[in-house]
Parts: C-alpha cells; structure tokens; sequence
C-alpha cells in the first residue's frame, strides 16, 4: 500500500485504520502529482493560474509524458474561467484513449475536472494535482444556492463566508459537486429562522 495524503501505510495482515474520504467529487489531493496513464493515446496537459508550481508541475508532466506518447500543453494563466472557450476547445479535439492532466490550485483544477467531465472524460482518463492542497488558505469555488452562481472563495467545507453576488451569509457545505465543480453553499441564518 501506498502513502496516500497522511495516511498510515498498512502493513500485511494488521487491521486497516478508517481513512477519511473526500467529500464525493473532490480527488483525493496527493502531496505529489500522479504518474502517467502508459495508455495514453494522447496526453492534454493544462496548467491553471499564474503560480510558479502549476508551470513546473506541468513541465514535469510533460517530460514523463513526451516518451510515451503525444503530448499538447495549455496554459491558462488567467485560470480555466477566462480561459474557457480555449479549455473546452482542446477538449474536443481530444478523441478515445486521451488522457487529461491538470494542475493548478483547488479552485482552477475542480473548475477544469468540472469542464473535462462535461466534454465526456471519465475518471480513468483524468489526473489532477493541487499547488495549494496542502497551504490551506487557497479559493474554492462555491455555489451559491440563492443566486445560483458559482465564485471562487477562500473558504474552506464547514466554513462561513459571505456572497459576493446576493450578500448573504453562507454556510459552505461539504457537499461537492462534481459536474458542477464546486460546493454547496446556502444560507447560514435558515435555521435560525424556522
């Protein structure tokens, strides 16, 4: 077995600890990027946002990738919303037995895994490996379920923070979505008003 986040490694034959699950949606963030898929007909990789670690993650991957099969990077700089129409472009270039490697922080690679899924990439045909996972204070993206808006916040699941769209003080659930690459949010006072 494999050290996986913090977990303990188990050794043959002695009873496994419960490990903490994501929350359903979210990848389980690895303190190093995942090795390449040896299938790959083709490997997409994307680097999301200005931070130095998405470009040199990226570059990593390109290299391990190069010798096993092609390889196109994107960078999008600016994160996978601005880049958008230029994100779903390369996804729909990409044909069976492509392989999709993200990096960036949390915010950009859950928006791109969101945006990958949607273009018809299934889990095993996706990597991802998030700059801040371990900094703690990096954005996520929140929906919002009064103005249904998704926006990128620095919050964490279990958090408080206010909209920047409809001003209302949010509760931050830890529910993801992953079609819509975000979480849940809804107002904090409901309860209070029941």
């Amino acid at each position: 077995m494999t050290l996986v986040d913090d977990a303990p490694v188990i050794e043959a034959g002695a009873e496994a600890a419960p490990v903490a699950e994501p929350p359903l949606g979210v990848p389980r963030w690895l303190r190093e990027p995942e090795p390449l898929d040896a299938r790959a007909t083709v490997h997409l990789v994307v680097a999301c946002g200005s931070d130095p670690r998405a470009a040199d993650g990226a570059a990593g991957w390109a290299a391990q990738a190069t010798a096993a099969a092609p390889v196109r990077v994107l960078a999008l700089p600016q994160g996978p919303v601005a880049g958008r129409e230029v994100l779903d472009e390369a996804l729909s270039s990409l044909r069976t037995g492509a392989r999709v490697l993200v990096v960036g922080d949390r915010h950009d690679v859950l928006v791109t895994l969101s945006a990958a899924r949607a273009a018809g990439a299934g889990p095993d045909e996706l990597r991802c490996f998030a700059v801040d996972a371990y900094d703690g204070t990096g954005p996520l993206p929140v929906f919002c379920a009064h103005c249904r808006a998704t926006r990128r916040m620095v919050v964490e699941p279990g958090g408080e923070v206010t909209c920047p769209g409809c001003a209302r003080h949010l509760e931050v659930h830890p529910h993801h979505s992953a079609a819509l690459g975000a979480f849940l949010a809804s107002d904090a006072r409901a309860r209070d008003l029941a």
